[in-house]
């Protein structure tokens, strides 16, 4: 009896080992297969996905075998349909081989990876380090993140623990309507920021950056400058080496001397700042505009720009420059301000005051071929201006190119070689940039050195001189004209000096000097010889000169 339970309990024991074999059959085949070994008490069927322990597990597979190598090694292929996790990575491929010591798995096929739902990466191939959860992908990789940024390369390393992917062998980003392309990136899935080194270019339907190296975030469309750059936008160009550019909002800073050319201007300054969707812009430290299309240039530290109303305000320390071929014509003031007139007239009159009686004159076509002469400049406060042939100050300045006019105001003073002319109102006119007549409202006052503390003077209610190769060649005075006048002999010697009154009086130039005077009606005065000049008659009441305010230099107003 003993003997047959014996016999009973081993064959009871076989029966139960072979169901038991059987019954964990679909377990080895379909179950979660852990990579490396277990702790103690841990079971593949019971540990969770991105449980405590940093395993891979298989979820699914069509067919799995497995081959142990040797006594540490153990590999288990799963092949068809194959999905396997670690943490909250999910990993899909055609197949894949596992080495559970070393943690290693290689996968083929239709390789995907799904990170936290986050970034989705594919490829043909991966190698991937559970250990260090570092994926090496090759062949047609594509990396998507959340917001649609897709990557493109052939070969890409994937750092799960830091969501960071690097490539070395040419990559292209395409998000949304931008396309960048490089010899190098690395994604940073964190912050979507990917740092691209090597003939780097940025395409957009409105801009292309081209660089050495860039930041560009596929999040906020923000590109940022790390390295010499070159940004196209339409006809402009601009070359900068640090800064940012908003693709989304068009606004940008440009930071280290960057550089704007366009096909009629360039500049340059310390900082730059934009929006472009307000065609506003901020320019700061040493900045230099050049309008090559009108010959214009505008030096300050710091100037704000319009777009849209083709303006601009420069402040501290502007200088306008007018380029001429031999006298150019400079111009500073506190604050320089200049802009199109057509815009100007919409708020503000802005009349003509060339004198069209004679019918000569031509109004210009502001808006077809005279378009260039659609600009006024208006300045404030310590106003001088500089040429070879003529200086002047004043508190404020006005000039239109539509008349060619400046008008300068609030104790204003004309230097023409020897020559001054003070008025409580100037207009100089120009042509071809060169001085070409002036008129002086208002208690107008012209005084010419002839030598030593000797002067012409002319004194009226108005003045109206005319230039002859930028120097003045005749002078009228109105409006009951006082004048001292140095009378010359046949042989140019100075005889003796005249003092008059008339209703007016013509003065005319030779060689820079005055030679001659006309009265006009109601001629009183009197003549005093050389010799036998009373005291103070050779004056006029108001007479100064001034020539301690008058530029000497471009350089002078350039250093104030």
């Amino acid at each position: 009896m003993v003997l047959k339970t014996e016999a009973y309990l081993r064959v009871m024991r076989c029966y139960f080992a072979l169901i038991t074999m059987v019954l964990l059959c679909p377990v080895v085949l379909q179950a979660q297969v852990p990579v490396q070994p277990q702790r103690p008490g841990a079971t593949a069927d019971t540990m969770p996905p991105g449980g405590g322990i940093r395993t891979v597990y298989i979820v699914n597979a069509d067919r799995l075998s497995m081959q142990k190598v040797d006594s540490v090694t153990t590999l288990q292929t799963a092949a068809g349909n194959v999905h396997f996790r670690q943490d909250n990575t999910d990993f899909y491929a055609d197949s894949i081989v596992l080495n559970q010591f070393t943690s290693i798995v290689q996968s083929y096929g239709r390789v995907h990876i799904n990170d936290s739902d986050s970034l989705n990466t594919y490829a043909k191939y991966l190698r991937y380090d559970g250990k260090t959860k570092i994926a090496t992908l090759e062949k047609d990789v594509k990396l998507v993140d959340s917001k649609g940024g897709v990557l493109t390369t052939q070969e890409l390393v994937y750092d799960l623990n830091a969501s960071m992917a690097t490539y070395n062998n040419n990559g292209k980003i395409v998000n949304k309507k931008t396309t960048l392309t490089s010899k190098r990136g690395t994604y940073y899935g964190g912050t979507k920021d990917v740092v691209f080194g090597g003939n780097v270019l940025l395409q957009d339907p409105e801009y292309k950056i081209a660089a050495d190296s860039l930041q560009y975030n596929t999040q906020n469309e923000v590109a940022t400058f790390i390295a010499p750059t070159t940004i196209v936008t339409g006809k402009r160009t601009i070359f900068t080496r640090k800064g940012y550019y908003n693709l989304q909002t068009g606004k940008a800073e440009f930071f280290e001397r960057p550089s704007i050319v366009d096909s009629t201007y360039s500049i340059d300054a310390e900082d730059m700042a934009f929006d472009d969707k307000e065609g506003l812009a901020q320019f700061r430290g040493n900045v230099v505009y050049v309008d090559t299309a009108n010959g214009i240039s505008v030096l300050s530290n710091q100037l704000y720009a319009n777009k849209k109303e083709s303006s601009f305000l420069a402040t501290q320390n502007p200088l306008l420059i007018l380029k001429q071929e031999t006298d150019s014509l400079f111009v500073t003031a506190d604050t320089l301000y200049s802009g199109k007139i057509s815009v100007l007239s919409k708020t503000r009159s802005i009349p003509f005051i060339r004198d069209t009686a004679n019918g000569n004159w031509i109004p210009p076509d502001l808006a077809g071929k005279d378009s260039s002469a659609d600009r006024f400049f208006e300045a404030w406060h310590h106003v001088r201006i500089f040429s070879d042939s003529v200086q002047a100050v004043a508190d404020s300045l006005f000039y239109a190119g539509s008349d060619s006019a400046f008008r300068l105001f609030s104790d204003p003073i004309v230097w023409a070689s020897e020559s001054q002319i003070t008025a409580d109102t100037i207009y100089l006119f120009t042509k071809d940039k060169k001085a070409e007549r002036l008129w002086a409202y208002y208690n107008s006052f012209i005084i010419n050195k002839i030598g030593g503390n000797q002067y012409n003077q002319v004194k009226g209610n108005t003045l109206n001189a005319l230039f002859k190769e930028g120097t003045i060649d005749y002078v009228r005075a109105k409006g009951r004209a006082e004048t001292v006048y140095y009378a010359l002999d046949e042989q140019d010697q100075y005889v003796g000096m005249n003092r008059a009154t008339s209703d007016a009086v013509d003065l005319f130039f030779e060689e820079r000097k005055a030679k001659k005077v006309l009265f006009i009606k109601d001629l009183q005065g009197t003549l005093y010889p050389i010799t036998q000049i009373p005291l103070n008659e050779d004056r006029l009441n108001g007479f100064n000169w001034l020539e301690g305010k008058r530029p000497k230099s471009y350089l002078e107003l350039m250093e104030n």
